[in-house]
């Protein structure tokens, strides 16, 4: 596991310009991280280029480009039309059925007698992966031949989750991720079943291994461009914990939501990074803040964490009449003020038996009741400040989060120095603050 190396200083402005592009290796959706990115991608006059994952026939499943329809909603231009869906959980077994298919007919009250044949389903692994490899083989030469490259390129890799798309695993995510009291869920229990052991290999193929793909599918384009003195670098988002200013000791301190069970694949993504440095690969992996999403709502709490970056903007200095103080006010009840959300989080922060997990070298973690129970408390009280529990100010703290986040991880892929970089509330809060300085 890599070694905690936050990035504590405001990495040069990239000399990125019109000339070069960044290449988004991952479908972009709304609400994420990668928005950042292209956002400052842009600012800086960058050609942008988008890929897609595909979407699957409603009658055979069948993984297929974007129709033109499709393609127009998508508003994303230029777009490599080639399905870049990764994972196994639809590829038919020997006998014809997909992974979806042979733990369709588990009861919920089964979920931890389901079993699967692991030989054979290394042998599907295997097949998706070379599958996943020629596909990704086809964008490559596609962006070639139809899109000129003609200085440096940023490949930014954006693909996470993995989730099998099996009806019986969610329910069990969420009573793991929002469960307590009488709904709650052993996470360590449900990863020691073959159930757990599915997630475990399709977070890895799709979170880890796709960055491995894209780094060995480009290594002629990568030796081209280098030869012609131009860079080729490869930027990931990860998850690993954050530095969280913690107001009684004047200090950032290391905290991470749990249970985070795409942790696992998290640090494999990192090692990937690690090995294609050593290898004088430019490559890395950028542990990024909690922010709400779309894909990360399902993480009750997660937002919790979240609420720490008001104290951090005000101690690195962010301007009293910034509107992200004046919107997030606006959004609580009449009574509370953006200094009581502060108080109530650092004394959850401060707290004797910790809500979260504070322990680096013990990362990721399981579940705890109490922990699930206090933390589930937490998030319903600080959603109770609010007038409306759909519009929380994590919502304007999460777009401080990405956009510092995208400006951050660009230009630090001019020259990055390192394999593994954690972006914690300090860095942001600095960007943000030198950024409202521009």
């Amino acid at each position: 596991m890599a070694k905690f190396n936050p990035l504590r200083q405001l990495p040069l402005s990239a000399n990125y310009g019109p000339k070069d592009t960044l290449v988004v290796f991952g479908e972009v959706f709304s609400r994420g991280y990668v928005n950042g990115l292209i956002e400052e991608a842009e600012r800086k006059g960058m050609k942008v280029v988008y890929t897609t994952v595909g979407r699957r026939d409603a009658d055979t499943q069948k993984l297929r480009p974007l129709t033109p329809e499709e393609l127009k909603e998508k508003q994303q231009t230029p777009l490599v039309n080639v399905p870049l869906e990764a994972g196994f959980d639809l590829i038919p077994w020997s006998d014809g059925q997909t992974l979806v298919d042979k733990i369709s007919g588990y009861k919920m009250s089964e979920w931890d007698k389901v079993a699967v044949d692991r030989k054979e389903l290394e042998d599907i692994i295997l097949q998706s992966r070379k599958d996943f490899k020629a596909r990704t083989a086809d964008m490559i030469k596609t962006l070639e031949k139809d899109i000129p490259l003609e200085g440096h390129i940023v490949f930014a890799h954006t693909m996470a989750g993995g989730i099998p798309r099996a009806k019986i695993i969610m329910p069990c995510l969420n009573k793991i991720f929002k469960g307590s009291g009488d709904r709650y869920q052993s996470s360590e229990e449900f990863w020691n079943t073959d159930l757990g052991y599915l997630c475990d290999r399709s977070f890895d193929e799709v979170t880890a291994n796709t960055y491995q793909i894209l780094i060995d599918e480009t290594q002629a384009l990568r030796e081209k461009k280098t030869k012609e003195g131009f860079k080729v670098s490869y930027v990931a988002y990860g998850y690993h914990g954050c530095d969280t200013y913690v107001e009684s000791k004047d200090d950032y301190i290391w905290q991470s939501y749990s249970p985070y069970l795409q942790g696992w694949a998290k640090i494999k993504l990192e090692t990937i990074a690690e090995d294609s440095l050593k290898q004088n690969i430019q490559a890395s992996v950028f542990n990024a803040p909690e922010i709400l999403t779309n894909s990360s709502s399902v993480f009750l709490g997660i937002e919790v964490c979240l609420y720490p970056l008001l104290t951090a903007l005000r101690h690195e200095g962010l301007s009293p009449s910034h509107p992200l103080f004046k919107e997030s006010q606006s959004k609580l009840k009449e009574g509370y003020t953006l200094q009581d959300i502060e108080a109530y989080v650092q004394k959850y922060l401060n707290a004797d038996t910790k809500d979260f997990e504070s322990e680096f070298n013990k990362w990721p973690t399981h579940n705890q009741p109490e922990q699930m129970d206090r933390m589930k408390r937490a998030s319903a009280e600080l959603m109770d400040m609010h007038t409306d529990s759909k519009n929380l100010c994590t919502a304007d703290l999460s777009e401080i989060v990405f956009k510092a986040c995208g400006g951050l991880m660009l230009d630090k892929s001019y020259d990055l120095g390192d394999a593994v970089w954690w972006i914690g509330h300090d860095i942001v809060s600095k960007w943000t603050v030198a950024r409202q300085n521009l």
